[in-house]
């Protein structure tokens, strides 16, 4: 006991020692801690992870590296070239397509100024400084909001920075910090808000508006859910208006009024940056609102509510809980501001309406966690694709708002409370532990055990702190007898042994038991009553378990390494700039056997074909797919190229990598050795050599069109058929040269072997194949000899794409990395120029009821093909200017040919002039640009211009002026804005 008293002592003295400075500077102090803190935790938990600078890991995980940061390369070369038109309309998007909703969605944010000075080479470092910055500006904007309208500074000023980092490191904030996009609108929040109260209660709306026009400016996507929330909050704040004195009429307008005035003033907010808000809304039109179901309600459940208990324990979150869905709400707060919000509704003089309001917005956030219709409206009517609940962090910020309240009074609990508190504890503490969660681990980590058997006087140490200070709290409180104290801390002192042989067994710092012991020592705290002492305790103790959370919620993931991050990106970008610094050719596209990603074209600067976004058109995939290439999950990727496809995108030059080995791979671990996504045997035939590296060849074919050629209206309205890539190349080349010869011909397999499979009728009668040993891989063996030089492809089975996750493929005893997911049959070639020799594609399952059913040899006719793209030759265009926007250039048709088909995806926003005059364009194929030609010579000029644009600056405008307008009154009239 006289231990801790004179450790209370010292921290008292402490306390008292820099509280004249602490007294002097306690705004600037507050601030700066709210500022701090987060910041410090974030890089003590990625010191562990051995995450950059601590380490050679980025903190690039999922879509941060697969596309965002390609994002961030491309905003650096956009801003630094002088052409913004890049921002309108650019060729790194797969093969053209807009860019304002890609501008909108992930580049506008004040942070991102580090891509813009930093090269290419520091991308890391500008990586790790806007994720951390951004930790501290969300603390930072939560606790001014607390200090501006909570009277933070008034008392408990410690608190503002504790609950300001509940709320930065919350549950989704550290879960989803690969979306770090996201970010923006949660530093935005707590100003909207305070801003919003500011407004309801009757003074100057500019800030609100300038608050909110700023959210949606930078993020739009989240701040339409901020926009959602602050209807929910305002009647929430003005809910005590309708029990003012008076009569109903009275309670009526006291309440509605100031309601009608916000919703004014936000949609002036919003319509004031109408300019951005419109062509993107038009965008996503043609986008996301392209794909997915209708908003349809219905009563069902998504997923279990009581599962939702396990995200309010430590570490609820692993690489397994963002891709499949629908998953579950990350509302991770820590125990202090948990526990803290339920005494909320009892301990707390808000009005009784104000609580019941609050039990509102609590439930339509239940509400929209455990029914899929209401989600989706926080969503903008659509199931998002992984990273689920995204408004998750809204409902953590309400509850650390909650928690604060009841923190700010003086709050002590009864018995009866504190046994019926301790009993919903261990019930729901029992429920996670009979469940089974990839997050929640049944042991402590395997390092703690053993450190624990190895050092058990530290242990034992450490394990009597917590005892003797609750003994210590115990024996002052007088109220109880002296007999009651006594078998209070002797049960106390007995739970040290207890601790001991569960650390040593694995079980005592389990996440859930972890977890168990915070909350206990959360309600003990507001059983017993607080000190400074208790509050020390607490402060580290929440401090910890928010880094741990963070820690545990983070570790998993996979973060691209920064070195080979950055080798892949210079030596890729020093191999597409060669190119375009030497081609003298108008137009073109470049294709690649490898990628770092499918965004590299947007990352190293480049028109290619590939790329990955939310914004992406679903005409585009859908292209791609119908030519058998890949065309699924907001992407596309140019893998399965053939000769013809070659032509009509324009891919005059194609980058291979070479091969290397292992020994190289292990001597340069710091060099990015990129395997192949697709085999192209044919490009020594079609294209010729024109440079290379240690690393890297440059090929080039001449034989391709350019931006635009000259056909007839029988190709132009061409419709391809559903999972059929073999018949829509041939339609094209058909209806080009005008014939009803089969240049891509199918054939049947020289032979088909199977090993350790059986063949059985499948569920709906077709034939699968079974594993006859169920603990040993089945394989299906496709055998060809071809009986020409001609290239052969293996088009995939409809039910390939099902047993990707159980599937490996090695084509001649090596692997073949094609990508296997995909929403339509492919096109794989197998080899080329290999007459009379055996070429064996092997698939290896790890599962059963495989369907190989319409698995199929094609062989493509590359002389005929040949004969028909070179007469197609003769009618392209040559591009003599070209930008993101606008190309120029002229056209000699000397055939027959009456529509000029382009390999531009079609947008209204084209507009084409021949020869100076405007003519009509035309969605060919369903997805590309056309417009009409006649025979000789003429000029042709293609411009873009966003849809939508001017509409939105003359309604910004609009709203901006009347703004002023308001703005203008409130100077000069006494009733202000009134």
């Amino acid at each position: 006991m006289t231990q801790t008293t004179h450790l209370v002592s010292f921290f008292e003295k402490l306390y008292q020692r820099h509280l004249p400075f602490l007294k002097k500077h306690k705004k600037a102090v507050t601030y700066l801690s709210s500022a701090l803190l987060p910041i410090f935790v974030m890089l003590i938990v990625w010191f562990f992870m051995g995450a950059f600078p601590f380490g050679k890991k980025t903190l690039m995980a999922v879509d941060f590296g697969q596309q965002y940061i390609s994002f961030y390369g491309f905003l650096k070369e956009t801003i630094l070239s002088g052409d913004w038109s890049g921002f309108f309309y650019s060729f790194t998007k797969s093969i053209g397509g807009p860019m304002i909703g890609i501008l909108g969605y992930y580049l506008i944010s004040p942070f991102n100024i580090f891509y813009i000075l930093l090269p290419l080479s520091q991308f890391k470092w500008a990586v790790f400084l806007t994720i951390l910055l951004r930790y501290g500006a969300i603390s930072l904007s939560f606790s001014h909001l607390l200090i501006k309208r909570y009277k933070g500074l008034s008392t408990k000023t410690w608190l503002v920075p504790l609950l300001s980092l509940s709320y930065a490191l919350s549950g989704m904030l550290v879960s989803y910090q690969m979306n770090v996009l996201f970010y923006d609108a949660m530093f935005m929040l707590p100003l909207v808000i305070l801003t919003l109260e500011e407004t309801l209660d009757g003074k100057k709306p500019f800030g609100y508006i300038l608050t909110l026009a700023l959210t949606m400016f930078l993020q739009f996507y989240m701040g339409y859910m901020i926009c959602l929330f602050v209807v929910l909050y305002a009647c929430y704040y003005l809910s005590p208006k309708l029990a003012i004195r008076g009569t109903l009429k009275d309670k009526t307008l006291a309440f509605f009024i100031p309601l009608f005035k916000t919703a004014f003033y936000s949609i002036l907010a919003i319509t004031s940056v109408f300019f951005l808000l419109y062509p993107i809304f038009l965008n996503l039109l043609e986008s996301k609102g392209a794909i997915g179901g209708a908003l349809l309600f219905s009563w069902d459940f998504q997923i279990n509510p009581l599962d939702i208990i396990s995200k309010v324990m430590i570490g609820g979150f692993d690489d397994n809980s963002w891709s499949k869905g629908p998953s579950l709400p990350n509302i991770y707060v820590g125990a202090l501001s948990l526990i803290s919000s339920f005494f909320y509704f009892r301990h707390v003089k808000d009005h009784l309406y104000q609580k019941i309001g609050a039990g509102l917005i609590i439930t339509v956030f239940f509400v929209s966690f455990v029914n899929e219709f209401t989600s989706k409206i926080w969503h903008m009517g659509q199931n998002p694709a992984g990273f689920f609940y995204r408004f998750s962090w809204i409902f953590s910020f309400f509850i650390v708002l909650t928690a604060y309240k009841v923190l700010k009074a003086t709050v002590k609990i009864n018995r009866k409370e504190f046994f019926f508190g301790l009993l919903l504890m261990f019930a729901s503490v029992t429920y996670v532990m009979t469940q089974s969660y990839t997050y929640i681990a049944p042991k402590q980590v395997k390092a703690i055990t053993t450190f624990v058997i190895e050092n058990p006087k530290v242990i034992l140490f450490l394990l009597t702190i917590i005892p003797v200070i609750s003994s210590y709290f115990i024996w002052q409180k007088k109220e109880y007898s002296l007999l009651q104290r006594s078998l209070l801390i002797i049960i106390v002192v007995l739970t040290i042994p207890a601790e001991y042989f569960l650390l040593v067994k694995g079980f005592l710092l389990t996440q859930v038991v972890f977890t168990l012991l915070t909350w206990v020592l959360i309600l003990l705290f507001y059983f017993f009553g607080s000190s400074r002492f208790l509050w020390l305790l607490i402060y580290g103790v929440t401090i910890f378990e928010l880094g741990l959370n963070a820690y545990l919620s983070q570790y998993t993931l996979y973060y691209a390494d920064a070195d080979k991050f950055t080798d892949a990106t210079l030596s890729v970008k020093e191999v597409t700039d060669k190119i375009q610094a030497k081609s003298d050719v108008g137009f073109y596209r470049i294709g690649s056997t490898f990628s770092y990603s499918r965004t590299t074209p947007s990352l190293v600067s480049y028109p290619g074909l590939s790329s990955f976004s939310s914004s992406l058109e679903r005409s585009t995939m859908d292209l791609f797919s119908y030519l058998g290439d890949i065309g699924v999950n907001a992407s596309t990727q140019y893998t399965n190229g053939t000769l013809l496809t070659d032509a009509l995108f324009g891919v005059r030059y194609y980058v291979d990598v070479k091969d290397h080995t292992q020994e190289e791979a292990d001597e340069h671990p710091e060099k990015m050795f990129f395997n192949k996504n697709s085999s192209r045997f044919d490009l020594a035939s079609y294209y010729h050599k024109i440079d290379e590296n240690d690393r890297y060849l440059v090929y080039e074919n001449p034989n391709v069109f350019s931006v635009a050629f000259g056909t007839n209206k029988v190709t132009q309205s061409i419709l391809f058929g559903l999972n059929n890539p073999v018949a829509n190349q041939n339609i094209i080349l058909k209806s080009m040269a005008g014939t009803d010869t089969n240049y891509f011909e199918q054939f049947s397999f020289s032979a088909i072997e199977i090993e350790n499979m059986e063949k059985v009728d499948g569920p709906n009668g077709q034939p699968v194949y079974n594993r006859i040993d169920k603990n040993q891989l089945g394989i299906i063996r496709f055998k060809i000899i071809p009986k020409s030089s001609f290239t052969y492809y293996f088009l995939t089975p409809s039910g390939l794409e099902t047993k990707r996750d159980h599937l490996s493929i090695l084509l001649n005893n090596k692997w073949l990395t094609n990508q296997k997911s995909y929403s339509q049959k492919q096109l794989w070639q197998l080899t080329h120029g290999t007459e009379g020799e055996e070429t064996v594609l092997e698939m290896r399952f790890s599962d059963d009821e495989v369907n190989i059913e319409n698995a199929g040899l094609v062989r493509a006719n590359n002389i005929e093909i040949e004969k028909i793209l070179a007469d197609r030759l003769k009618q392209s265009m040559t591009v003599t200017e070209w930008t993101n926007t606008s190309i120029k250039g002229h056209v000699d048709i000397t055939d027959n040919s009456d529509v000029m088909m382009t390999s531009i995806p079609y947008s209204a926003d084209w507009t084409v002039r021949v020869d100076g005059e405007v003519v009509e364009t035309t969605k060919a194929w369903n997805s590309l640009l056309s417009f009409p030609i006649t025979s000789g010579k003429h000029d042709i000029e293609m411009h873009y211009s966003p849809k939508g644009l001017k509409t939105g600056l003359a309604v910004s405008a609009l709203s901006i002026v009347m703004i002023s307008f308001l703005w203008y009154k409130d100077k000069k009239s006494p009733l202000g804005y009134k």
